[in-house]
């Protein structure tokens, strides 16, 4: 499953896909934004680890790469990415090489 993979989220109660705008059930208005949390947690942590890596904090970046990689072992980006610091051993900035998750399916938090 790469990043852009969409990750659905079903409301609990109704079991109808959410709304990804409204963060809700379209059925029964239920608030359903701590589900999408939860469900994209290793993508938001992916998303987090680019912005460490381009702030210079390599060790923060690991952190939450080794996180979103436990969270989504099939998300491959964090995964290859995780790697390629795990094998130079960089605690540094990485260069554009990394690919940014979709910001349509990450819910902004």
């Amino acid at each position: 499953m790469s990043a852009a993979t969409s990750v659905e989220v079903l409301c609990p109660l109704c079991r109808v896909p959410a709304d990804r705008e409204s963060l809700g059930c379209p059925y029964c208005r239920e608030d359903l934004g701590v589900l999408f949390r939860l469900r994209y947690s290793a993508r938001i942590d992916y998303n987090r680890a680019l912005e460490a890596l381009a702030a210079g904090d390599g060790a923060l970046a690991l952190g939450l790469l080794h996180r979103a990689v436990t969270a989504e072992p099939g998300l491959e980006p964090a995964r290859e990415l995780l790697e390629s610091l795990s094998v130079s051993g960089s605690r540094g900035s990485v260069s554009g090489s990394a690919p940014m998750a979709s910001e349509r399916d990450t819910p902004s938090e």
